[in-house]
């Protein structure tokens, strides 16, 4: 028997594959590709280092100032080609000052320079990750939280304090785009919604395990609901950024509208 918080999370999930699957359409967007998983981002310890450093870089106005895509060859030239064995010997001072000439970077010249908090988390993550031999002993490291949703919280919650700037959403992010199906990324478009419908409370934390709580409950009607899917169902709707479109097509948000005939279809005002 489905119980009425079962059939509750399989409703909103349902409506909202429905929903996101119809926008997609209108613009002429396979929406398949968005729940494919890179399986090639975490070959080895240097790919995984990559993503470690572009994460850190996804917070707020971040992304505009570190551009990391957008110059990530001389990033390369100045990270010793990503080596992150030689950057955990660089000193934060000193790597900041240099990115902060190479890109003649603005703002005030303090440690709540987006450069300065960038810089020590591309050494912090170098220092972490020097603890593993290969990429295959990394894996083996994430699986080892993998019993249920608490343990697997205590990961995000533990890169979070090994690395300055990754926060737990952000660690949840990386975690999410080394091909982790089981991590999704509690942002604000997903907390928004999931509160509004009363299936967490107002944070990443409790957004995290409602996330994975409709995972678990939605296989039974869509096997493939992975956390990572129902992530990104929901953050298309809240973004309107279809990333993977060449260029990307942003629909606009559609976030609140969700919202509404989601509480419409629930009965709930």
């Amino acid at each position: 028997m489905i119980t009425i918080s079962e059939d509750i999370n399989i409703k909103v999930y349902t409506l909202a594959v429905k929903y996101i699957q119809s926008l997609a359409e209108e613009n002429g967007i396979d929406i398949e590709k968005y729940y494919v998983v890179d399986e090639h981002v975490c070959e080895s310890l240097k790919d995984i280092y990559i993503q470690f450093i572009s994460s850190a870089q996804n917070y707020q106005r971040m992304p505009k100032v570190i551009n990391f895509n957008g110059r990530k060859d001389e990033i390369r030239q100045i990270l010793f080609d990503f080596d992150f064995r030689q950057i955990r010997r660089m000193d934060i001072e000193e790597l900041y000052q240099t990115l902060r000439t190479r890109f003649d970077a603005s703002g005030a010249d303090s440690k709540f320079n987006s450069w300065h908090k960038w810089s020590r988390s591309v050494i912090d993550s170098a220092k972490f990750l020097c603890n593993f031999k290969d990429a295959d002993d990394f894996k083996g490291f994430v699986k080892c939280f993998d019993y249920n949703v608490s343990t697997r919280m205590a990961l995000p919650l533990l890169i979070s304090e090994k690395i300055s700037g990754i926060g737990f959403a952000l660690a949840c992010d990386l975690l999410k785009e080394l091909g982790f199906t089981d991590y999704p990324k509690p942002d604000v478009h997903l907390m928004d919604v999931f509160s509004a419908l009363g299936l967490s409370e107002d944070d990443p934390i409790s957004t995290f395990e409602a996330i994975v709580k409709m995972s678990d409950i939605c296989r039974e009607v869509d096997p493939a609901a992975s956390p990572f899917k129902v992530d990104k169902v929901f953050w298309l709707i809240g973004s309107g950024r279809f990333h993977k479109e060449t260029p990307e097509i942003t629909i606009g948000r559609h976030k609140e509208e969700f919202i509404q005939i989601a509480k419409r279809e629930l009965g709930v005002a």
